[in-house]
């Protein structure tokens, strides 16, 4: 599978010429680097730039004449020749650095990009669709839920946006991240050129580089990644929506539909904006309808793919948060419901397994007793929290007893379901 789509990553760059890029935007990465870095080779250089070393040592060549950069070591092989900055380099590099801090690969054209992308997305639809026996053989180990995860992959195969929602503690989150086992690979660029500004696509924090592919011959700017999962949460701002500047890497950041093409977009707890969700679903109108959007940098606004299967998931009473406007345009309406007692018994029996302890139907008798007198509902994550703080207490005490104990299922119970979170005054 992903030897298939590798195959649209262009050919290794031999000239300047087919980088599509202006020289000066590698030049100055040259500069950043050894001011950031120090001394550097060319073939060091050219490793970190993701370019051919002959590409380096010939730009190396023009900074040696401006005198900007010298040798400085080396073993006296050639290619060994370490090249650091002079003067007139080092007062070149801060100015760069002032208006543009990124450090890293070399970008890509921004047509080069668009066409490759789409591309990429064209393959993957022709090459990879999801049916039941897939959506079983990558859930064959989940428990329970089989009726919400026909339904998701269902929404995955029609490639359509969709609302899932539900109580807490139920899985949206995990489910909906589940949804990118059935697609495939992805390529991305690690950065584009965007009218003169460097826009870093490839994002380590949610991008997943395939190892152990054979990339010789290609072009090295250019990553193989798992298909994206991309989650905007609470913290979700219309600002964050477009092209924004990073202050942590010192370059200009795609938008989240913009990272997870080819994947999955997560609007996660939906409600809890900062913006309105009317705003946020009039912002999604046409991503969600035509599959672009537009990057606004310099002045040149420009239209990009954004080709990911959007997912918005709440907790909060969906008839209070969305009207029908909304609903309408998301064909899929998913309830992550609450487990049954059989579903709940199969999440504590394999839980308990995995701590060591034992399971019992006199354990699970004593639990559905406790729920009932609280008329408390059944959600997934109770019996992996439950038995955490079991386990953890028997730990605490040095009790090696596999069994549970009623004794401790009702502490457990008691910690975990505060029944007045509140202060409490004493009085003498």
């Amino acid at each position: 599978m992903a030897a298939d789509i590798k195959s649209l990553i262009p050919k290794e760059p031999e000239q300047l010429i087919d980088l599509k890029i202006d020289s000066e935007i590698i030049t100055n990465l040259i500069l950043k680097e050894l001011y950031i870095h120090g001394r550097k080779t060319p073939r060091q250089l050219g490793k970190t730039l993701r370019l051919r070393q002959d590409i380096v040592q010939k730009l190396i060549n023009e900074l040696k004449q401006q005198e900007m950069v010298g040798m400085v070591g080396g073993s006296g092989m050639g290619t060994d020749y370490q090249y650091g900055l002079y003067p007139k380099g080092i007062e070149r590099s801060k100015q760069i650095l002032e208006s543009d801090a990124y450090v890293g690969a070399a970008p890509v054209g921004f047509e080069e990009y668009i066409r490759i992308c789409k591309a990429a997305l064209d393959f993957n639809k022709k090459n990879f669709g999801v049916n039941q026996r897939i959506l079983q053989e990558k859930f064959s180990k989940y428990l329970g839920f089989k009726d919400i995860l026909m339904q998701i992959g269902q929404a995955v195969c029609a490639r359509k946006p969709a609302f899932v929602y539900g109580f807490p503690g139920n899985g949206k989150t995990f489910l909906c991240g589940s949804v990118v086992k059935l697609l495939p690979p992805m390529i991305v660029p690690y950065a584009v050129e965007v009218a003169n500004q460097l826009v870093r696509i490839y994002d380590p924090s949610c991008h997943v580089a395939i190892e152990n592919v054979e990339l010789e011959g290609l072009d090295q700017r250019w990553v193989l990644i798992q298909p994206p999962l991309i989650v905007a949460g609470g913290e979700l701002t219309l600002e964050a929506l477009e092209v924004v500047y990073n202050k942590k890497f010192g370059c200009f950041d795609a938008p989240p539909q913009v990272k997870s093409n080819g994947g999955v977009l997560l609007i996660d707890d939906l409600g809890r904006q900062r913006c309105s969700v009317e705003e946020i679903f009039n912002r999604f109108i046409i991503p969600l309808e035509n599959k672009v959007d537009f990057m606004v940098l310099g002045g040149q606004r420009m239209e990009v793919p954004t080709d990911a299967i959007i997912l918005f998931s709440t907790n909060l009473d969906p008839q209070k948060i969305v009207d029908d406007a909304f609903l309408r345009r998301l064909p899929y309406k998913i309830n992550v419901r609450n487990p049954t007692t059989d579903e709940y018994i199969d999440i504590w029996r394999v839980g308990a397994e995995k701590l060591g302890m034992k399971y019992t139907q006199e354990t699970m008798d004593f639990l559905w007793g406790l729920y009932k007198r609280d008329k408390r509902g059944l959600r997934s994550v109770h019996p992996r929290d439950l038995l955490n703080i079991i386990f953890e207490n028997k730990r605490f005490l040095e009790d090696e007893d596999t069994n549970i104990r009623n004794s401790e299922v009702e502490g457990a119970y008691k910690i975990y379901f505060v029944s007045q979170l509140t202060l409490i005054e004493t009085n003498l």
